[in-house]
């Protein structure tokens, strides 16, 4: 499955090896310009571990976490089961006698150990380091991770282990386009199950909007911008470990008010990802976000809904608004509008 002959994918983005830290920066991190570099990890003893056999022998007593996937909890109405704890080995064995099962390690912490054979080492510096994270993903062939983007803020440099994926990634301008869900546990997600599509639907809304669709393969890292919608197939059993790049503070501040963002705070965020713009453009309405939810104390619904309003009230002036293009958008602002509560702003 891994000859490169056999991917469906579009493969419109570019490939290139790992750049200087301040070109990066400059043209991939402050352009939010998604980006696959075929040697950042080239040293690391992981990249001879490309294959499910080679790391079953090599990694097999690393404890991962494993639980279902959460939309097909959720689109088959069953309560979601304790997660468990296994060694990779046992998982992977469990792949191969299950290969249908859609149980899956998804941001599970990396541990430590394996980690240390994964050294950021060129762009170790590049962000703040005690705001580094990372995680791992395991999985087997047609599971998935449905479209969304995610809550904190960080850029991201995904390694793949071993195994292939296609990443579907959708710039926020496009938000309008997606279907957003407007409700506090799914705000970040989309109402669009590309996972049900045909390669032929996939393909045209691929091009609405202007995506990027690309398969990723053993030894490859792929940048993904923050707060960047993303849809992935694990076209067959596949591992990756993320590094989720520290943040500057004003990005910090923001994640931190809004652990469920919603589609204003991914628009906001982007206004603060070049620390020197937002020192000087964006410290007042960040200063004022904070003021506001500072003065509500407990009553957490009337925070949100203030913090709502001043967003959208926020996004309006620095931003303005594309046309409204569903019933979806055109109500969640009205909800907004309706539950703020009656304080000057």
């Amino acid at each position: 499955m891994s000859n490169r002959e056999n991917q469906v994918a579009l493969d419109n983005i570019e490939r290139i090896a790992a750049p200087p830290k301040d070109v990066f920066y400059r043209e991939y991190i402050l352009a939010q310009r998604p980006v696959i570099i075929t040697n950042l990890f080239e040293t690391s003893s992981l990249c001879q571990m490309d294959t499910l056999e080679k790391v079953r022998t090599g990694l097999s007593d690393i404890p991962v976490q494993v639980c279902p996937n959460y939309i097909a909890n959720l689109l088959s109405a069953k309560s979601a089961d304790d997660a468990r704890m296994m060694n990779l080995g046992a998982y992977l064995d469990f792949l191969q006698a299950q290969p249908t099962s859609l149980d899956i390690c998804v941001e599970y912490p990396t541990p430590q150990n394996l980690l240390e054979l994964l050294p950021l080492n060129l762009y170790q510096d590049l962000s703040n380091e005690s705001d580094l994270y990372s995680n791992m993903f395991v999985a087997g062939s047609k599971n998935y991770a449905h479209l969304h983007y995610d809550a904190d803020q960080r850029n991201v440099l995904l390694f793949q282990v071993f195994g292939t994926k296609r990443f579907i990634l959708i710039h926020p301008r496009e938000t309008h386009k997606l279907d957003a869900i407007n409700q506090p546990n799914l705000c970040r997600t989309s109402g669009l199950f590309l996972e049900n599509m045909s390669e032929t639907e996939k393909i045209d809304f691929i091009r609405y909007t202007n995506a990027i669709d690309v398969v990723l393969y053993p030894g490859e890292t792929i940048f993904m911008p923050m707060m960047i919608w993303h849809y992935i197939e694990y076209l067959e059993p596949a591992m990756s470990i993320a590094y989720r790049l520290g943040r500057n503070s004003y990005n910090r501040r923001l994640a931190q008010m809004f652990p469920a963002p919603s589609v204003d705070v991914q628009t906001l965020s982007l206004l603060l990802m070049d620390e020197t713009v937002a020192q000087s453009h964006h410290t007042e309405w960040l200063d004022k976000l904070e003021h506001t939810s500072h003065l509500f104390g407990e009553q957490e619904s009337d925070r949100q809904a203030a913090l709502n309003y001043l967003c959208l009230k926020i996004r309006g002036q620095y931003l303005g608004f594309e046309p409204i293009k569903s019933m979806g958008e055109l109500s969640r602002r009205q909800m907004i509008l309706e539950q703020a509560p009656l304080y000057r702003v």
